[in-house]
């Protein structure tokens, strides 16, 4: 039987059975799929400004943007700078400011200066060693970068003295009302 491509309009012969499937309604694989590219929505990305072809369905439904994964993590990156600026930084992003900053690196050279690179639990010299706040950094901001409130520990040592997150609320929520009892 012979029909006509229904992309560039050649006669194409086709036996009975075959027509039936849509695919085999074009004269090759390239024509079927520039059909869809024309009926293929045209969006442009708003990173680059290039034209590219998706489906209304990923617009609508997965709100797509950009043309490539490339362009999607620099849009990532503008819309997380922009809510930055708008909401300001977080606790936790002002925390590990802080607690990768240069002050925070002279202290941990400090500790181990003072313990003469020793841990101080098992009496190790060198190795993996790891300046450990004997107070924890999160609740007592006041104690971060004071000398006495941190030791030098091997890391064997350092995962000895570590506790849930659950469990330091717990004990610190406690001692913090202590102490405001104890000022009023």
């Amino acid at each position: 039987m012979v029909f006509s491509c229904e992309n560039c309009y050649k006669d194409v012969y086709r036996r009975q059975h075959s027509i039936r499937d849509y695919k085999r309604k074009f004269c090759s694989m390239e024509c079927f799929i520039s059909l869809l590219k024309k009926n293929a929505f045209q969006k442009a990305c708003e990173v680059c400004g290039k034209i590219f072809h998706c489906q209304p369905s990923s617009i609508r439904l997965r709100n797509r943007q950009t043309c490539s994964l490339k362009c999607r993590g620099r849009m990532m990156g503008i819309k997380a700078k922009i809510n930055r600026i708008k909401n300001g930084f977080t606790q936790h992003q002002i925390d590990r400011c802080i607690r990768y900053s240069k002050e925070a690196e002279d202290w941990r050279k400090a500790i181990f200066a003072r313990d003469d690179y020793t841990c101080q639990m098992c009496g190790i010299r060198g190795g993996r060693l790891e300046a450990d706040h004997i107070k924890p950094f999160a609740y007592f901001s006041e104690l971060r970068f004071e000398l006495s409130n941190g030791r030098t520990l091997c890391r064997k040592c350092h995962d000895t003295t570590k506790m849930s997150a659950k469990k330091m609320r717990e004990v610190y929520a406690k001692e913090e009302k202590v102490e405001t009892a104890q000022v009023v």
